[in-house]
């Protein structure tokens, strides 16, 4: 289920929706606030991150469309992390009381939900252990097998670079320095933001 397409919603979360337009860097909610809904990215893209009492930013990770977000405050009274628009951005926002009767009343809706759960964790594990792999390039490498279309086994790069990196645990730097070696090395042919990965 894709959570941005209004006509794939249940009857009583479309009779409940709202939209909110948020330019990039303009904040959604903070770390902390009372929570009162839970959102899908309809169009842009969503950053979630954490601020420690030391003022040190850790980024979660990002949202995209057709994804919802901020799920925890089902079982929470404050948000968790903050929200911050990626670029401009636009949330269907859906108070949360009525988000979960849904969740109870709708078979799809809720499997659909817990699909998207259960794949973010997945992607979470395995970021994880990429940034386990102390060598850059062996980290890109290791990135791109995971990324590649199974039998073309290509790669093609939605994210800004910078993105990319940061998921990596690396900077946009790094990340251009081993994209450029793996190439180099010819373990990779890139043709703009499409990368092919040559079988060795």
């Amino acid at each position: 289920m894709d959570f941005s397409d209004f006509a794939q919603l249940p009857a009583n979360l479309q009779a409940v929706v709202t939209y909110q337009e948020l330019s990039p860097q303009q904040p959604l909610f903070h770390q902390q606030e009372p929570s009162n809904a839970i959102f899908a990215v309809k169009t842009g893209r969503i950053r979630l991150l954490h601020y420690t009492e030391s003022g040190q930013v850790i980024e979660h990770y990002l949202v995209n469309a057709g994804e919802v977000f901020a799920e925890v405050v089902l079982f929470t009274n404050v948000y968790v992390c903050s929200a911050i628009a990626d670029e401009p951005t636009c949330v269907m926002v859906f108070p949360k009381q009525e988000f979960w009767s849904a969740l109870q009343q709708s078979f799809s809706l809720s499997a659909a939900f817990m699909e998207q759960l259960a794949t973010r964790l997945h992607m979470t594990k395995v970021m994880l252990e990429l940034r386990g792999i102390r060598s850059a390039r062996e980290r890109v490498l290791h990135y791109l097998r995971f990324a590649a279309h199974p039998v073309e086994r290509t790669v093609l790069l939605e994210q800004p670079l910078k993105n990319i990196a940061q998921n990596l645990g690396i900077s946009p730097e790094v990340l251009s320095r081993a994209l450029t070696q793996l190439e180099a090395d010819g373990a990779i042919a890139r043709n703009k933001r499409r990368i092919q990965l040559i079988n060795q």
